[in-house]
């Protein structure tokens, strides 16, 4: 819970200043770039986060690497910031909550959607529009195919769960009928 109280502080204020540079999307690309190249090269990570390495070393080790990858200036001063905080572990939790932070700004809403059946890209760009309606956002849909759910499709859009499968309604008849059996 504090990790992500954590990423949350550190990437609203990285969107602070990303509005504010008019470089919203050019920091998520940055973010997005960093956390691949530490995948890259995990002890690049491991030496940015370890005590052991004096704080100068660190920061110096930082700067070439960000020179040598073309990242921004403020995008180098963050993470030198994160480096002097002790804050470098939490950088995936920063870039996922700024990325829900860079949709909310583009007014993008990310949907899963989940059909018992493989559903055809028409049908589910038709339930992508219906969401938009819904939603008054763009909707970018992440669809699974679920044989679970027996038929039909749900569909997830932050808290806000539509379930139209015929599990579901199973489920609700089995509910039905232990009440009305009961009472």
């Amino acid at each position: 819970m504090k990790n992500l109280v954590i990423a949350k502080r550190y990437a609203k204020a990285l969107m602070s200043l990303a509005q504010a540079d008019q470089a919203v999307e050019s920091y998520g690309l940055e973010l997005d770039q960093l956390l691949h190249l530490i995948g890259e090269q995990p002890t690049l990570g491991d030496v940015l986060q370890n005590p052991l390495y004096p704080m100068a070393a660190r920061k110096s080790l930082f700067q070439s690497v960000a020179k040598a990858a073309g990242i921004s200036p403020v995008m180098t001063s963050f993470v030198n910031l994160l480096i002097e905080k002790k804050r470098v572990q939490h950088l995936p939790e920063i870039a996922q909550y700024y990325r829900k932070l860079m949709d909310e700004h583009a007014n993008i809403a990310r949907a899963k959607l989940a059909a018992a059946t493989v559903l055809a890209e028409d049908t589910i760009g038709q339930i992508a529009q219906t969401l938009e309606k819904l939603t008054g956002k763009k909707v970018i849909v992440e669809f699974e195919h679920d044989p679970a759910l027996i038929g039909g499709v749900t569909a997830q859009i932050g808290d806000m769960v539509l379930d139209g499968s015929v599990r579901r309604q199973l489920l609700n008849f089995k509910e039905t009928l232990k009440r009305g059996a009961v009472g």
